[in-house]
């Protein structure tokens, strides 16, 4: 393949040069002034900005292909009790469970089974907080899931909290199409992606490269998880990586029990991912890897809040941040009304850790935040709300920034890959020159998406030359 007329950007610098690139073999063979071979697939750039592919480096799969035939219940789709009285009325008509995703307390207040029960009561029905950590059933749903074999004692409220393995094996683990899913993200030019559910075992790895082997994942898979993931493991473009570590300040484990957790993965040499959205849990996640000692790609995720103390203790010990500037877009204006003042300038971070020198790398959380990574990069550029606040303006980043955080490998997330003779042909194509490209910050703009230098979305109308 020959993509011609391209504009290679360099990042973080966002140095341009114009050229053209000969793919073979999934690699970049050539870059210069190139002149077309005999039935050679040719792509005319047009001038055109040409990128890494995207990575997004903390999202979960599975639960994010799920989500594309859920209903939404939260904002900013569902704004109101009323509004989503009314999408769970009309979602109802179908036929069996009815799943609703992204529910936030701001539409209707802590629902439970028998608010639910006043809406829909003939009808299984559950929704899933925007956390990921709660699911609340109507009593249709709970009455359903008792009559299972070996079925658990259920809240009467239908409150369930941190059981999402204990659910999905009552539900039945009937597993959404990937294929919709796959495409929607080569759309927004992403080739490769770290999944971060917990959960991801020895079932899950067989289960991913099936669907990667089969073409139904076109996306290159970091896969971490549980210690039970097989470690390390490369097959059929899965690689097995980091032990998923999930704290929360309502049920923090016992702190040895945690060291012993992060020795236990270390002593494989594997890292540990933590999951980290509160002082709290950054604070305990840092003493804990004091105490146990790093290994050296050991990660924190999301670090939602960091005052000035900890992005010091971070800088310090080395530990990459992969953080979530999508959600200064999308729940700004909830930390805004919810959160202490003093917070706001510590929420999702990203110019005070690069100005640190704090590792940096950045991931949507799909589907607990939108897939979409250029929504991460405007959102890091602007600091805007939904409704045009402005939130941690000192946390700003250049647009060349921003891009870098999704243009790492899975192996070393914060530094971008180059374009050059040699590397993977792992692309993004714009529409549009860098220097218009970089104010608008659109997944709208991206023409074509290679993987390997193959094709995995296009609109560019790439033609095959005659012999």
């Amino acid at each position: 393949m020959l993509i011609r007329n391209a504009e290679i950007v360099d990042l973080p610098s966002g140095r341009v040069r114009s050229a053209d690139l000969r793919l073979a073999h999934g690699r970049i063979r050539q870059i210069g002034s190139l002149v077309p071979q005999p039935g050679e697939i040719l792509i005319d750039a047009g001038g055109g900005a040409l990128l890494p592919g995207l990575h997004d480096h903390h999202i979960h799969l599975m639960s994010f292909a799920a989500s594309l035939d859920s209903v939404r219940c939260g904002p900013p789709e569902v704004a109101s009790a009323d509004a989503l009285s009314s999408v769970l009325c009309s979602a109802a008509t179908r036929t069996g469970w009815l799943r609703g995703i992204g529910y936030h307390e701001s539409v209707a207040g802590d629902i439970d089974s028998r608010w639910l029960d006043a809406r829909i009561a003939d009808h299984p029905v559950r929704i899933q907080h925007r956390s990921g950590r709660l699911w609340i059933l109507n009593s249709a749903a709970l009455a359903a899931l008792r009559d299972t074999d070996s079925a658990p004692v259920l809240p009467g409220d239908g409150r369930i909290y941190d059981q999402d393995l204990l659910l999905g094996e009552l539900f039945g683990r009937t597993l959404p199409p990937m294929t919709p899913a796959s495409r929607r993200l080569a759309s927004y030019g992403v080739t490769a992606v770290t999944d971060m559910t917990p959960s991801n075992d020895e079932q899950a790895f067989t289960r991913f490269t099936d669907l990667h082997s089969s073409g139904h994942l076109l996306q290159s898979v970091h896969l971490a998880g549980s210690m039970d993931l097989p470690y390390p493991s490369n097959r059929h473009g899965v690689v097995t990586g980091a032990t998923k570590i999930h704290l929360h300040d309502s049920s923090l484990p016992v702190f040895e029990d945690l060291c012993e957790l992060i020795r236990a993965s270390h002593a494989n040499d594997r890292p540990v991912a933590v999951h980290c959205v509160t002082e709290v849990a950054l604070v305990f996640a840092l003493a804990a890897l004091r105490e146990t000692g790093l290994h050296q790609r050991d990660r924190i995720e999301h670090a939602s809040v960091t005052p000035p103390s900890l992005v010091d203790q971070l800088y310090e010990s080395g530990l990459l941040v992969v953080t979530q500037t999508n959600f200064v877009a999308e729940r700004g204006d909830e930390y805004l009304e919810d959160l202490p003042k003093q917070e706001h300038p510590w929420l999702y971070r990203a110019g005070t850790f690069l100005a640190r020198g704090v590792r940096l790398a950045g991931g949507t959380d799909a589907p607990f935040g939108e897939a979409d990574p250029w929504i991460a990069m405007h959102a890091a550029v602007t600091r805007t709300t939904r409704t045009g606040a402005v939130l941690g303006a000192a946390e700003r980043l250049t647009p060349e920034q921003a891009m870098a955080l999704f243009a790492g490998s899975c192996e070393v997330p914060e530094i971008p890959l180059r374009l050059e003779e040699g590397a993977v042909a792992d692309l993004c194509l714009l529409s549009e020159p860098w220097g218009r490209a970089r104010r608008l910050l659109s997944s709208d703009l991206v023409s074509a998406t290679l993987r390997r230098g193959e094709l995995i979305f296009d609109r560019t109308g790439a033609s095959l030359r005659d012999p």
